[in-house]
């Protein structure tokens, strides 16, 4: 897997597929993503299936998360944790990352 590459979150999918028609994507998502969007098992990416690693890291993220009084969706925590366990980019248009970069500065977040 190279580091920098993207990663691609359900609200970028959404926006790309079904919005913008784009039919073929390069990089990767999770198995999370295309259970919220299941066009997105068609459009060329590998799929990651988060590891224990990853949920430990999502656990983490909430944990620092609601200190602060912004806890974020489950889904968007263990995206997160992909990403940055394998140093890629994540692609995401969802106000959410945004909060979690402010705990975790390795997220690397971009838009479309």
């Amino acid at each position: 897997m190279e580091a920098g590459a993207k990663l691609y979150d359900t609200s970028a999918l959404v926006e790309l597929h079904a919005v913008r028609r784009v039919r073929r994507l390069s990089g990767y998502t999770t198995a999370l993503n295309v259970v919220e969007h299941p066009p997105a098992a068609v459009l060329g990416l590998e799929i990651i299936y988060p590891s224990r690693a990853d949920y430990e890291l999502a656990f983490s993220l909430q944990v620092k998360l609601r200190r602060r009084g912004v806890p974020v969706p489950a889904v968007d925590l263990v995206v997160s944790a992909v990403a940055v366990n394998r140093e890629l980019t994540l692609v995401a248009v969802d106000e959410h990352f945004r909060r979690i970069a402010e705990v975790k500065p390795r997220l690397k977040v971009v838009g479309i």
